[in-house]
């Protein structure tokens, strides 16, 4: 029913424009009419053929079914808009890297004649460069640490400190000392919208897959917090408030991206999604969050199932009432789908291998990060057949590259030389404390780099802490190809835990241990453990910690409260960690005690595994590997 009110409304609409277009046409040409009024009447005569061609056209498209005519005029403005900025994005992309260093003289340019006059560019002459090479010989290389009392100054309301004016809003992110870090922005949805219209356009160029076709958008709304002076601190991802008209070509109505806890935004955005069968693509930031998307889905099929059929919202979900009235509201106006729903459970009923394709057959890949190795095993599992598509390297300092694609480079990224100074430091120097940098055109192919930013809105030669290799060269732009991060992060959920923050955790938790000695301890993401690992919680959807801990004497058990005291540990070093938490996109740690000498095993492991040697040898905190892991299992109390 949904299908046909929507194609015979556009049927009808079509035809109706093409008919009236006819008559104005006549009016044109007839000699009794004044000739402004024929110039008109040819002009919106013209205009409205187009129009009906236009809608002709869509409805020849076969378009989802449930939208309304608003609703699937939007879709169509907003990706073909998306593509051919995408489209011209890309071939800049292309322009740029044949002079990079010219682009790059001239951002610094702009960059100093936005900011100069600062308190920031007055405390370090930036009005006095002159050029990429003044800048290198005159400004310190930076941490976040360097920026934070300018920072500090801006979020209580003071202008021209950092940047020009004030920032429309702020990043939040976490530093190495476990500190939130704010990195200031002007444009971030601009910035946002330039990046999934180069992804739109890319994946559309890659699978001709139609500008109709919806995405499937796994997204958590995050917690928006507001400076002293009123402006947003949010994430890099979140989306804006009034955005509902970018996001009408996601399958789940935009109140569905206002949820806040983890399982109710995946079953709401699972339901959307399984009623479209013609799903184009899969977006989400990072790839670990479709594996807990797809392990709901085998939990909750069934009443998925139930809802889609009888065109119902699951009662049982804690959504708020506003979004619960939306959201019934629009499954009651597409109304039921039991032919779908019998579908599904057809497929259902096989298992989940491969289940992604067959549900949503015109789906190619998943746009996402693997930032904890975790596409291999879904890759062979869920989204068999699929390939994973990640166009954009960046974060919540800067988008740095992109990608244009496997028909022009294998692997690795471009780097947008008209946004982003670009310095390099071997991976040999990192150590130093005045280490020499390298500008775009003195990095060799084949090295290693530590990457170093300057942008505009208030970072200059920022150590990113970013590792990457230098693949070769497109025209005479550097392929760069991301290696790891300086530090041993922990992120699960782009919180960011870093060891220092994890090691005062664990040792404050000890310290609330009775008569307990801490020996050792190593942490895992529950996103490297395999399908058999004993230890695998397959009902849980939201990852987690293991702690792996040592004690001289493991006497009797640890209790649940003992365990209990890492996680409040980390939540109170690590805000965003905390947050994460409380709106459980992150499941408590594990904490499990390991016999005396399992660390010892580990070591025994990687010495002969690795080509590490006993005097290089560090107990990893991170445990990378499922192996690493499975050694320190084997010696569990």
């Amino acid at each position: 029913m949904a299908s046909y009110s929507l194609y015979k409304r556009l049927g009808l609409l079509s035809m109706a424009l093409f008919l009236l277009s006819g008559l104005l046409f006549w009016t044109s040409l007839s000699d009794s009419s004044r000739l402004w009024l024929r110039l008109i009447s040819g002009t919106l005569g013209l205009c409205l053929l187009l129009t009906s061609f236009l809608y002709a056209w869509i409805l020849f498209q076969q378009p989802t079914p449930r939208q309304t005519l608003t609703t699937v005029t939007a879709h169509f403005l907003v990706r073909f808009l998306a593509n051919q900025f995408g489209k011209r994005e890309r071939r800049k992309l292309f322009e740029l890297c044949k002079n990079p260093m010219r682009h790059q003289e001239r951002l610094l340019q702009e960059i100093i004649k936005r900011n100069g006059a600062t308190v920031y560019g007055r405390d370090h002459c930036l009005m006095g460069i002159k050029s990429l090479e003044h800048l290198r010989r005159q400004h310190p290389l930076t941490n976040y640490e360097h920026f934070r009392s300018y920072v500090d100054r801006m979020m209580a309301g003071e202008r021209d400190v950092l940047i020009h004016g004030l920032p429309a809003s702020y990043i939040r992110t976490t530093g190495t000392t476990g500190k939130s870090k704010y990195i200031p922005q002007i444009n971030r949805m601009a910035i946002l919208s330039q990046v999934m219209a180069f992804m739109n356009f890319v994946y559309n160029d890659l699978y001709q897959v139609g500008l109709l076709k919806k995405t499937l958008y796994f997204y958590v709304a995050p917690e928006i917090l507001k400076t002293k002076s009123g402006v947003n601190i949010e994430t890099g991802a979140a989306i804006a408030e009034g955005y509902d008209l970018g996001l009408s070509g996601f399958s789940t109505p935009p109140a569905g991206y206002k949820i806040t806890t983890l399982h109710e935004a995946l079953y709401v955005q699972l339901l959307f999604g399984l009623l479209d069968p013609d799903i184009g693509a899969v977006v989400l930031t990072f790839v670990h969050f479709l594996e807990s998307a797809m392990k709901m889905l085998e939990t909750n099929w069934k009443q998925l199932v139930c809802d889609i059929k009888h065109g119902t919202l699951n009662p049982a979900l804690k959504l708020p009432a506003t979004i619960r009235r939306e959201l019934s509201e629009d499954l009651a106006r597409h109304g039921a789908d039991p032919k779908r729903a019998a579908q599904l459970e057809k497929e259902f009923d096989k298992g989940f291998r491969r289940i992604i394709q067959r549900i949503w057959p015109r789906i190619h890949g998943i746009h996402g990060v693997d930032s904890s190795g975790s596409w291999p095993r879904i890759s062979q599992t869920y989204a068999e057949g699929l390939h994973l598509i990640t166009l954009v390297y960046g974060c919540s300092e800067a988008f740095m590259c992109f990608s244009p694609g496997p028909k022009f480079l294998k692997s690795g990224y471009l780097p947008i030389v008209d946004q982003i100074l670009f310095e390099f430091i071997r991976e040999q120097d990192m150590s130093l404390d005045k280490p020499k940098t390298f500008f775009l055109n003195e990095v060799e192919k084949g090295q290693n780099y530590e990457i170093v930013v300057t942008q505009g809105f208030g970072l200059y030669r920022y150590r990113m802490g970013d590792v990457v290799r230098i693949e070769d060269f497109y025209e005479n732009a550097p392929v760069i190809e991301f290696l790891y991060r300086t530090g041993q992060m922990l992120n699960l959920r782009f919180e960011k835990l870093d060891q220092t923050v994890v090691l005062e955790s664990v040792r404050a938790a000890v310290n609330r241990w009775p008569g307990r000695c801490l020996l050792e301890f190593a942490v895992a993401e529950s996103t490297v453990l395999s399908q058999d690992c004993p230890v695998l919680e397959p009902d849980e959807l939201a990852p987690y910690y293991l702690f792996f801990i040592e004690l001289q004497e493991t006497g009797k058990p640890l209790s649940d409260t003992e365990k209990q005291a890492i996680d409040e540990e980390l939540r109170l070093r690590n805000s965003d960690y905390e947050r994460l938490r409380r709106e459980v996109s992150i499941s408590h740690p594990r904490v499990l005690v390991v016999r005396p000498g399992t660390f010892d095993d580990l070591k025994d492991y990687l010495l002969e595994n690795t080509g590490a040697t006993a005097n290089q040898y560090k107990v990893p905190r991170k445990l990378r590997t499922y192996a690493m892991v499975d050694t320190l299992l084997k010696g569990v109390v």
